[in-house]
């Protein structure tokens, strides 16, 4: 003899939202007030009630940060007195559960030995948190006495022969182009893909044009010696109003794939969103070494890289994804034995120029 049961379960299968760490900054720098505490900033902070009303450089970059992002940037910002202990400050931001895309240093950097130390706290970081940051390092601006090429001159040292993948310096030219980058970085508008030098993104809005010495003020000849030496900074263009953006130069290692900051940003969030995809399917049967296990694992596997390649449509326009559309051998996965799968993921970047060569010639025909 039986009885009837029923049992319902609710079936967890991952498939929630998780939260975005893409586009959340965490800046760094000295300031009057509020010193040590990690404060949560968005475009609606007042940066006066919270850092002083004194001039100070966090307060300069945040500035710029919220007036080259948009009405939905946020973050975090993190005052410190003159001789404070940054890369401290750093660990307790991480402590404190602090997830950021980008971590701005305010404090201009001195030599490469600094550089090379933001680069390790990155390493560090991937290593003990599991955390993909990148930092963007504020280098000197002019003093009273240098020239244009003084600066070059003296810049030069700071990122010569530094191999740092997740680092990038912006000299401060204007002032303020540290947070005005982050936050073109960081607007809604445009994707974590497309580089802060495209224009449609708009012209940045920055301190005064800087002059130096001899009372010459800024131009492309030295930013673009700037920029052979890795350095991250504005430009202009002949005849076309603004001022804009080159490449944010990660200091990778020449014939590295990273660069620019938008390649590296688009592998770190396919790592960030896989990451939990994984931890979610550690010693789930469904996931096995058979041919019905092997294609479930690239299904689920590969779903970051598909809402990647998600394009937008906009009139009879179409807004590229993140990503090209991933192939059959995009995703691989190879069991080394019972208990160890090896996934490999190829992530394609969309290209887009930087630079456009036109031909014009007359049509004579008859």
């Amino acid at each position: 003899m039986a009885q009837g049961k029923v049992s319902v379960a609710a079936i967890q299968t991952g498939s929630g939202a998780t939260k975005q760490v893409e586009r959340t900054v965490l800046f760094i720098g000295q300031a009057a007030e509020s010193n040590g505490k990690i404060l949560p900033i968005n475009a609606q902070s007042d940066f006066d009630t919270e850092f002083g009303v004194a001039d100070s450089p966090l307060k300069t970059q945040v500035k710029a940060w919220q007036r080259n992002g948009d009405d939905l940037v946020s973050g975090y910002a993190i005052a410190h007195a003159i001789d404070a202990d940054v890369m401290a400050l750093i660990d307790e931001a991480m402590d404190q559960d602090v997830s950021p895309e980008i971590i701005v240093i305010c404090t201009p950097v001195t030599g490469k030995a600094e550089v090379e130390s933001y680069q390790a706290k990155a390493l560090e970081i991937l290593a003990s948190l599991a955390r993909r940051v990148r930092f963007l390092v504020a280098a000197p601006g002019l003093t009273e006495l240098q020239n244009w090429s003084d600066l070059v001159t003296a810049l030069q040292p700071i990122t010569e022969g530094v191999v740092a993948p997740q680092t990038a310096v912006i000299p401060l030219l204007f002032g303020d182009e540290l947070g005005a980058v982050t936050g073109r970085l960081c607007k809604s508008a445009v994707t974590i893909a497309d580089s802060p030098m495209r224009v449609l993104t708009g012209a940045m809005s920055l301190m005064p044009h800087p002059v130096d010495a001899a009372g010459k003020p800024l131009t492309n000849s030295t930013t673009a010696a700037l920029d052979a030496l890795r350095f991250s900074c504005t430009q202009f263009y002949p005849d076309f109003d603004g001022t804009y953006f080159g490449d944010v130069n990660m200091l990778d290692a020449e014939g590295g794939d990273f660069q620019q900051i938008e390649t590296g940003r688009i592998v770190d969030k396919a790592a960030r969103d896989v990451r939990i995809i994984a931890i979610q399917n550690i010693k789930n049967r469904r996931l096995n070494n058979s041919a019905s296990g092997i294609e479930f694992g690239k299904r689920i596997m590969g779903k970051p890289l598909r809402e990647m390649a998600r394009s937008i449509n906009i009139g009879a326009d179409k807004f590229p994804g993140l990503i090209d559309t991933p192939k059959d051998d995009s995703i691989s996965l190879t069991f080394m034995n019972a208990t160890t799968l090896q996934v490999v993921l190829k992530v394609k970047p969309i290209d887009s120029p930087n630079t456009i060569i036109v031909g014009i010639m007359l049509d004579n025909a008859e």
